[in-house]
């Protein structure tokens, strides 16, 4: 999952929220420099990694990709994971997601001076821009993979949509039947935020 996932799976506590959100800016060296409950934020965005890559239904619809962007399709795949989260937002929680994005958003602004500096631009961006609001549309998809691909220097993932679009029910059902496990999985028995 991408940066919507990982949030949603952070559940209440406002600093295992914020290092979910730095999972992929803090390397182990740097962990040091957190207090546990950041720390254990950055674990989490590492075992949601672990169990959305070793998944079966990740695996197949993986492979749906796979001929056409090889190692690429795991980031593809996080991506089409948010945009039905995005979608059928209702489906996955109690508020929508203009609210859900607004509360993330100030709890994460509160605590802007302890992320690293590719963290404090990706967010500042993701919330001028509407990154997670744009997830639920098909060409805010395309647009994160292109700028994604623009960054990284790679072969455009944008037309990767056109897979989507394709299998878009197939996408949908395994995807929702996903997101529901992985909900469960790391959120049982916790407060959603």
């Amino acid at each position: 999952m991408n940066y919507l996932g990982h949030l949603i799976l952070s559940g209440s506590d406002e600093k295992t929220l914020l290092g979910n959100f730095l999972g992929d800016h803090v390397c182990n060296k740097m962990l040091h420099l957190y207090d546990a409950s950041i720390q254990k934020g950055i674990e989490l965005h590492r075992e949601i990694d672990l169990f959305t890559d070793s998944h079966p239904i990740s695996r197949d619809l993986r492979a749906m990709l796979f001929d056409q962007y090889r190692h690429r399709s795991r980031v593809i795949l996080d991506l089409f994971y948010d945009h039905f989260l995005a979608a059928d937002f209702r489906d996955f929680q109690s508020v929508s997601l203009p609210d859900y994005v607004i509360k993330v958003s100030d709890i994460l602004q509160k605590q802007l001076h302890l992320m690293p500096k590719s963290a404090k631009h990706y967010f500042m961006a993701m919330r001028k821009y509407g990154w997670l609001e744009g997830y639920a549309s098909i060409d805010g998809i395309r647009l994160v993979l292109n700028q994604m691909s623009k960054r990284k220097d790679i072969d455009p993932m944008g037309p990767s949509v056109k897979v989507l679009e394709k299998h878009y029910p197939h996408f949908k059902v395994q995807t929702h039947a996903f997101l529901h496990e992985a909900i469960a999985h790391f959120l049982e028995d916790k407060i959603r935020v």
